[in-house]
């Protein structure tokens, strides 16, 4: 078996926090944002060229996702505003299009997000950059959500801390999340027809490797196998895991400090791109933090990641 190998994505650019990757399998693009940054960035794995956009007045970009069947046209967490851009990829500024619903909770931003087979839009909330650290475990301020055109948005879960990686077995069966706060991956029991999620437990307490000096789990992606590789805050690694046997497979480990989601990419799913921050939040960062990078030679593949869309079935 080859060892793993990890590389700096040379056409990318430097993120101050860079996160949320979206593989588009029929385009060959893959979507990511720099959060603080304010940024919506685009490579197109065919020709290497990289895009970079913003949006008027919005100087927190946490996520986009494609709309399907729309061209050009995505859904995108801002702040605390879901909305709906227009984007060529080539131009810098993104056209709104519509606001979809703004979280009614003050002090917080939308974080991470994910979208289901059906195309419904799951994401969560955390404490905002200006109310305080998100270091503060006290604050427990975020809420999980659901949303779709037809229900608005729908609160799943609350007093979470940091709303993080969510992530799918193969059969949408079982949905796996993180609230950075907690040093714990959980598994609920998902029902696809609904959406719901119910029973909540604990999957892998990350607790257990703390002597390895892990300190908080961020994204999370899943692989054909349902192997879960989770990216961790402040230590510079990704650990997979064995969702069966809740076991430790392997540590991949990257040079910089702050890694923050990682998602299969390439046209046989078998390149695991990683986005990383240059954020001083755990001290002064150094080059190459806030690239972005890539590791093959994993001996796996992933699955395809699904678009949001307009009426849901």
């Amino acid at each position: 078996m080859s060892a793993y190998k990890v590389e700096q994505v040379r056409e990318s650019v430097m993120n101050i926090s860079g996160k949320n990757i979206f593989y588009c399998h029929d385009t060959n693009f893959l979507f990511w944002c720099d959060v603080l940054g304010g940024q919506i960035c685009k490579l197109d794995l065919c020709t290497n060229r990289i895009s970079m956009c913003r949006i008027k007045d919005e100087r927190i970009i946490s996520f986009i996702i494609p709309i399907e069947g729309f061209k050009d046209q995505f859904i995108v967490g801002a702040g605390k505003k879901l909305m709906i851009i227009n984007w060529d990829g080539v131009t810098t500024m993104a056209h709104v299009m519509k606001i979809l619903c703004e979280i009614p909770v003050n002090g917080i931003r939308i974080n991470q997000c994910k979208v289901d087979k059906q195309g419904r839009l799951f994401f969560g909330t955390m404490i905002s950059e200006e109310s305080g650290s998100f270091f503060n475990l006290q604050k427990r301020v975020g809420s999980f959500y659901r949303f779709t055109m037809d229900e608005g948005l729908v609160e799943l879960k609350d007093r979470i801390g940091l709303s993080n990686g969510i992530a799918w077995n193969k059969n949408f069966t079982k949905m796996f999340y993180v609230d950075s706060y907690d040093l714990n991956i959980y598994e609920f029991d998902y029902d696809l027809t609904s959406g719901n999620i119910g029973n909540s437990k604990v999957l892998i307490d990350l607790s257990v490797y703390s002597h390895h000096g892990k300190k908080f789990a961020a994204g999370i992606t899943t692989d054909k196998d349902d192997n879960i590789f989770v990216t961790m805050l402040g230590c510079g690694q990704i650990l997979k895991f064995n969702a069966k046997s809740r076991k430790i497979e392997q540590e991949i480990k990257l040079n910089v400090q702050i890694v923050t989601s990682c998602e299969f990419g390439g046209k046989n799913f078998d390149t695991l791109y990683v986005t990383t921050s240059c954020s001083d939040v755990f001290g002064p960062q150094n080059f190459p933090a806030g690239f972005l990078f890539k590791v093959y030679n994993l001996n796996t593949n992933g699955t395809e990641m699904y678009k949001f869309k307009m009426n849901y079935e």
